[in-house]
């Protein structure tokens, strides 16, 4: 019990010194969107991106780790034998089951 009252008593110190802390530094040009020094066009606190480009995004992530995982296996390709090789392309396969998949489901289509 004594423990969950000292958290309890950390987490309210911390909440404090956040609130004070934003109170201190408050300033106009601190919460400005910086343009690289160009005025910003519109409203850029809310820019509209397209959900669309979330699943490019995703399938670029999941490629690029695809290659980071890859790239060992490849220097290690000749000391892996029989099972390594068998591995890295079930491997292989599942990457490209999924990418068949999101072909077939449109998910890779740039019009709506």
């Amino acid at each position: 019990m004594n423990n969950l009252l000292k958290s309890k008593e950390v987490i309210w110190k911390f909440l404090r010194v956040k609130d004070k802390d934003k109170n201190l530094n408050a300033n106009s040009g601190k919460y400005e969107t910086y343009e690289c020094g160009e005025i910003a066009v519109g409203n850029p606190k809310f820019s509209n991106v397209s959900f669309k480009y979330y699943i490019y995004a995703l399938m670029f992530v999941v490629f690029d780790i695809e290659a980071v995982f890859l790239f060992p296996w490849a220097v290690e390709f000749t000391n892996l034998g029989l099972l390594g090789y068998a591995e890295a392309m079930l491997f292989i396969a599942l990457i490209l089951v999924a990418l068949i998949y999101a072909i077939n489901k449109n998910f890779l289509k740039w019009t709506d």
